[in-house]
């Protein structure tokens, strides 16, 4: 009975053996199967059960990296750049259309215009979109390493959106410039505005003068004529005022380009016109002055309604006293503030007004002189010591065309250390 016992635990010796080889072999499987990247593994599982206690071949190890090769296919083609090829043939079809408006023998829609003009300003931010991850890795280098071999590297070497920016952005400024010139197209605030934007974008402010021109003298053309009839125009109207917020952004793009005349001349198109000011003046005092005018009417109501409430004399006197006291008061306190507004000066820091100059004309002009003020803090020293220093024909023209528009340059009695 011993040695059958013996037999026995000799017999299962080899079952539990294997039974524990089997648990080996089997217990990577369990322990990495939860793990959601091996699901890519699942094909070479045979290979690997075949070619036991060898070594996998290098194609085996490298199929598990093969799904991940069609996703960083794709995302390297998702921020790829206009190439030079597809921004000529977009600015090809955009000069088609254009052309089609300029010989047309009819008046163009303006809804037509303002259409085309949307897709100049889609290329045009386009071709002014500067490539984003080049700037960053090159900041970051730049940042760590500080070297001035890479500041060279960069002046010396153009990004490509640069190579292709130039001569893009040239033809698309002049199919933009040809389009509102043409003389059957009427340039509306709209196409105004996009003009405005478009050459902005593309740092081309040459012919912002020219423009701010043509849309207030150019002759209207009538719609539904044959032949096409004009209108005369009227310099002078509130219509043919710049905006404040076109005017400024093509002044700020002049002043980056360093070109006193042509900021000069942009200032004279804009801000200097009589248009100008008429549109200051309905959009800004025709609300208070329409107030005060019936401020006499409301403050008799408000004497009659309070002579109601007395019998110590008569009710007209009684009227007569309270309208003359309330009509006092409300212009007293009204008249010491149109002062106080008309004569802040907070905001002037290098152009100030020639003494003598009428308060109301100083409130309508007061954005020419906000914008000649920029202009002299561009062109002049930043240090509030060096002011009155400065020296060179540009500075005399500007001070000279200042001085022509009832204003000062740097007035000694305002200056850091003169007071």
């Amino acid at each position: 009975m011993r040695g059958i016992a013996l037999n026995g635990q000799r017999a299962s010796k080899p079952d539990t053996l294997i039974c524990q080889l089997c648990q080996i072999s089997a217990a990577p499987a369990l322990r990495y199967r939860p793990q959601p990247t091996r699901s890519y593994a699942s094909a070479s599982k045979a290979t690997r059960r075949l070619q036991r206690g060898q070594c996998l071949p290098m194609e085996a190890l490298k199929t598990p990296l093969t799904p991940f090769l069609p996703l960083r296919r794709y995302k390297s083609t998702e921020s790829k750049p206009a190439t030079l090829s597809d921004l000529k043939a977009v600015l090809r079809v955009i000069e088609r259309s254009s052309k089609e408006l300029r010989d047309s023998q009819t008046v163009p829609a303006n809804d037509a215009v303002i259409q085309l003009l949307k897709k100049c300003l889609a290329v045009a931010e386009e071709i002014a979109q500067p490539n984003h991850s080049s700037k960053e890795n090159d900041n970051e280098i730049s940042s760590l390493l500080n070297l001035e071999e890479q500041n060279t590297k960069k002046a010396s070497k153009p990004a490509p959106n640069v190579e292709i920016s130039q001569p893009s952005a040239d033809a698309l400024c002049r199919i933009v410039h040809e389009l509102l010139t043409d003389e059957k197209l009427f340039i509306s605030p709209e196409a105004l505005s996009f003009y405005v934007k478009i050459h902005t974008l593309l740092k081309r402010p040459e012919h912002f003068p020219e423009i701010f021109h043509l849309y207030a003298n150019k002759p209207i053309p009538e719609e539904n004529s044959s032949p096409i009839k004009y209108l005369k125009p009227n310099p002078k109207s509130i219509n043919s005022a710049i905006p404040v917020d076109l005017a400024n952004m093509a002044l700020d793009i002049a002043i980056e380009q360093r070109n006193l005349g042509l900021v000069l001349a942009i200032v004279d198109n804009t801000f200097c016109t009589s248009a100008f000011r008429r549109a200051k003046f309905f959009r800004k005092a025709a609300a208070p002055l329409g107030v005060l005018a019936t401020t006499p009417l409301g403050c008799y109501v408000a004497a009659t309604w309070a002579a109601s409430f007395q019998n110590t004399m008569d009710p007209s006197t009684a009227t007569a006293i309270a309208f003359a006291a309330t009509l006092a008061y409300v212009g007293g306190t009204s008249s010491i503030g149109v002062l106080a507004i008309m004569t802040a000066n907070d905001q002037m820091e290098r152009v100030v007004w020639l003494p003598g100059v009428p308060l109301r004309e100083r409130w309508l002009r007061e954005e020419e002189r906000a914008a000649l003020d920029r202009v002299a803090l561009a062109w002049g020293f930043k240090d509030i010591y060096m002011r009155g220093e400065e020296e060179g024909e540009e500075w005399e023209s500007l001070r000279e065309f200042i001085g022509m528009r009832g204003m000062i340059l740097d007035k000694t009695d305002l200056m850091h250390g003169m007071q």
